[in-house]
C-alpha cells in the first residue's frame, strides 16, 4: 500500500474497499475503522462561568490540545483534555472530560512581579496570537516591567504566543511598554 492519499475507490464492500491510487496507479484493499458513535463530557470555560454538554462523536476521533471545533455553530479551542493518558492529544473513547474555551475570548496572562519586599501578581488581557519576548517592556497598574522569564506549557521559553503562556515573570523597569488591559474581575 502506497503512503499517497489521493485514490479512487474501485469497488466498495461493507467496510472493505478496493482502491487505486491516482498518483502511483497501486491498488490495494482497505479497511475502514469502525464508527461507533459515542458521547463525551465536555466542559465548556468563560472565565469563571462553566457549563457541562454532552458531545456526539465517533469513538476514533483523535482530539488535540489547541484544536478548533464547532459546537452549536459556534467555535471552541480544545483547552485540555482529560483522559486515561496525560498528554497533548487523545481519542475519543479514552477521555474523561474535554475542556472548552470560546474562539474569541481573550487570553488571561498571569504575571508576577518581583519587587525589593517580595512580588505582586497580576492578571491581564491579551490577544491569542500576541507574541512576548523575553527582554520585552509592558505596562500594567502603573508599573513598568521587563520580561525576564516565560513560562510556556512546555517548559520556560525565549519567546511565546500568549496562548501558550502559563505565567511571565518580570522586574521593575525604567522604560514604559506596551499597556495591557487588566483583569478587574
Amino acid at each position: 500500500m502506497c503512503k499517497h492519499t489521493d485514490f479512487e475507490v474501485l469497488k466498495k464492500r461493507g467496510r472493505q474497499e478496493l482502491r487505486k491510487c491516482n498518483t502511483c496507479g497501486e491498488v490495494f484493499h482497505n479497511v475502514i475503522d469502525k464508527e461507533i458513535p459515542i458521547k463525551i463530557t465536555a466542559v465548556i470555560s468563560y472565565f469563571e462561568n462553566s457549563k457541562k454538554i454532552q458531545l456526539d462523536t465517533v469513538e476514533n476521533k483523535i482530539f488535540q490540545i489547541g484544536e478548533l471545533l464547532e459546537v452549536n455553530k459556534k467555535k471552541y479551542f480544545v483547552n485540555h483534555i482529560d483522559a486515561k493518558r496525560k498528554g497533548e492529544l487523545a481519542a475519543a473513547k479514552d477521555i474523561h472530560t474535554l475542556y472548552l474555551i470560546p474562539e474569541d475570548i481573550p487570553t488571561v496572562l498571569k504575571i508576577t512581579l518581583k519587587m525589593e519586599n517580595g512580588h505582586l501578581s497580576f492578571r491581564a488581557f491579551s490577544d491569542r496570537e500576541e507574541i512576548f519576548s523575553k527582554g520585552d517592556n509592558i505596562s500594567l497598574e502603573g508599573y513598568d516591567m521587563i520580561i525576564e522569564k516565560i513560562l510556556a506549557s512546555n517548559g520556560y521559553k525565549p519567546s511565546a504566543q500568549a496562548s501558550e503562556i502559563r505565567r511571565i515573570y518580570c522586574s521593575l523597569s525604567t522604560k514604559r511598554g506596551r499597556s495591557l488591559h487588566v483583569d478587574k474581575r
